[in-house]
């Protein structure tokens, strides 16, 4: 019995450690998220009038038919992964590599962001070019250059058909939710051409686009990168605060069972001592 209580003991205090353990990383996370959080609002708006004015130029009626080249498809895709560096996200990472496994095929170039993602492809077999560590801090403007960098290269050399990112978009605290992006080639919008109205643009259309398109690569790319910073720690976040809710719930559980084994021991004691008092 001594030792059945000796050991709940020490379950007791790993317990105990491992709710405190995950409290700490659950304040981490929450203060990552809410600055992440933010930096997905502002950069979204900018992001979308980008988007918004690629688009509009795509549909254009005086669009010139030379610069097809924008809309045009091949063979091939170029595919960026973006996952988290860390571990302790729950079923995001699961979650990301089930779109992974749907839309990525082997002919295609792969380029992995993040060190979970680097151990999720090694599984597949996909034809992995590059990987990229995104640390543990929020994402900086300038590491989309080095992806961008890469991009304009496959698609001007005429290898890829499309380029796409796959990552995990940040809806709230609550949701994050894996998604396909496919940037290029970019795509008209419907809508426009059908509202009736003439656009005038100076110079022209496909100078404007062509002014455009760095700017557009730029949005693009740091919006999945912040997007999946955010989305990591708000999935680490509920992550370790099910585990403090956990852990606290079985150190609880140790703990009633622990009183009850010493009752149990200390009433057996008293009964013992009792009957040997009544056979003297």
């Amino acid at each position: 019995m001594a030792q059945n209580l000796q050991q709940l003991k020490k379950r007791i205090k790993t317990s105990d450690s491992i709710s405190q353990m995950a409290k700490a990383m659950e304040i981490v996370s929450t203060f990552k998220v809410r600055r992440a959080q933010n930096s997905v609002k502002k950069h979204s708006m900018y992001a979308e009038k980008i988007n918004s004015m690629v688009r509009k130029i795509l549909s254009t009626k005086n669009f010139n038919n030379g610069e097809k080249e924008f809309l045009k498809e091949r063979s091939k895709k170029l595919i960026y992964i973006i996952s988290p560096n860390k571990g302790l996200c729950g079923g995001l990472v699961t979650g990301l590599f089930k779109k992974v496994n749907f839309y990525v095929e082997s002919c295609d170039y792969v380029i992995v962001v993040g060190k979970k993602a680097m151990d999720e492809v090694a599984k597949y077999g996909f034809n992995v070019i590059a990987s990229f560590d995104t640390g543990s801090n929020s994402p900086k403007y300038d590491d989309v250059y080095p992806l961008i960098d890469i991009a304009e290269k496959y698609y001007l050399s005429k290898k890829v058909v499309k380029i796409s990112i796959i990552y995990t978009e940040f809806k709230n605290i609550l949701i994050q939710k894996p998604v396909i992006d496919e940037i290029f080639p970019m795509k008209s919008n419907d809508f426009l051409k059908k509202d009736g109205k003439e656009y005038i643009f100076e110079p022209n259309s496909q100078q404007l686009l062509k002014e455009l398109l760095p700017y557009y690569f730029e949005v693009e790319f740091y919006n999945a990168l912040i997007n999946a910073y955010a989305s990591e720690q708000a999935a680490r976040m509920t992550a370790m605060k099910n585990a403090r809710r956990n852990a606290n719930d079985i150190s609880i559980s140790l703990t009633n069972i622990y009183n009850r084994s010493r009752q149990e021991r200390i009433t057996n004691e008293i009964l013992t001592l009792a009957n040997g008092q009544q056979e003297t």
